[in-house]
């Protein structure tokens, strides 16, 4: 069979390419579309990879740095092992009741604010006690609001604290009452062990300073000798602030009068025209905010419109040439 060249037929390999040119050429857009397609695939997939790389390195970190500090306080428990012995000890410390600090918080209304504001300071007297901060704030009828708010704190005896709270809130009615109760014995006795230990160095220092025989040597133990003074101020004011606190509880009483009964008509067209202008004013602000959040708006949509005038004007092109 001989097959003639003036008829030979392209193969359909070869159509297929040729279809495809002038697909491309007649239509580069769509080349410049699928390449930023390709791109941004193939960035997503870079910057997954870079995110899962970094997630598995700092996974791994706090493994070495866990290994790290627990070998390194190993070691250090090991040689101070002395040192370390009287936490053992401090944590086998009773439960201590007299180591308590107490603290109430009492809300009244009240018909009187003036007088059960002063009841309630002389009955801390009376009980022991002492009136540690207060504050009032009055009103008036024009107002038409509570005639007086305002609080007091009360130091009271800590054996009293309960009977104060009951008698206290038979004062007025009370909106609402609690108690709370913090325990400080282990911190107490901490520091009282720091301070003994302190006043122990303090003696050795003041022998050391009698037996020094050089200028040198008294200045380093005069240094040191005040440093431990200082110390030792420090934690017998803490001392004595804890026991303030325990011997004495803390009661705070909020005090609201009740609203006072109107006894004069009054009437509504008192302020009319500063109402209507603030009225006026505000509806023009508001006409006003409207507008400038529709400006605002427009120009975020413009790249949006931007875009789709683009896409339009391609797709025009592309129907013109079809």
């Amino acid at each position: 069979m001989n097959s003639d060249p003036g008829t030979n037929e392209k193969s359909p390999n070869n159509r297929w390419r040729d279809s495809v040119k002038k697909f491309y050429f007649k239509h580069p857009y769509v080349i410049a579309i699928g390449s930023i397609v390709v791109l941004m695939v193939i960035g997503s997939i870079l910057i997954n990879l870079s995110n899962s790389k970094t997630e598995f390195s700092n996974t791994d970190a706090p493994v070495n740095i866990d290994q790290g500090i627990s070998s390194e306080s190993a070691s250090k428990d090991m040689v101070s092992g002395v040192e370390t012995a009287p936490d053992a000890a401090d944590s086998q410390i009773p439960f201590d009741v007299s180591k308590i600090i107490y603290a109430g918080n009492i809300s009244l209304y009240t018909d009187d604010y003036q007088n059960t504001f002063e009841k309630i300071g002389q009955y801390a007297v009376e009980l022991g006690g002492f009136v540690q901060d207060s504050s009032s704030s009055y009103g008036s009828e024009d107002q038409n609001t509570a005639a007086a708010t305002g609080y007091i704190i009360i130091r009271v005896p800590a054996e009293k604290f309960t009977e104060a709270m009951k008698e206290i809130q038979k004062l007025g009615s009370p909106i609402n009452s609690s108690v709370s109760s913090t325990n400080i014995s282990q911190q107490y006795q901490d520091i009282q062990g720091q301070l003994n230990n302190l006043k122990i160095q303090e003696a050795r220092l003041q022998e050391y300073l009698k037996s020094a025989e050089n200028i040198n040597d008294l200045l380093l133990i005069e240094t040191e000798l005040n440093r431990i003074r200082t110390e030792i101020d420090n934690r017998t004011t803490m001392i004595r602030n804890w026991d303030q606190e325990i011997n004495y509880s803390t009661i705070y009483v909020s005090l609201i009068e009740q609203k006072l009964a109107t006894s004069s008509v009054q009437s509504p067209f008192e302020n009319i025209l500063k109402q209507i202008s603030e009225g006026f004013i505000a509806s023009i602000n508001l006409i006003l905010n409207i507008f400038s959040g529709l400006i605002v708006w427009i120009f975020r949509l413009l790249p949006f419109a931007a875009i789709i005038g683009v896409g339009y004007f391609i797709y025009r092109r592309v129907k013109k040439k079809k």
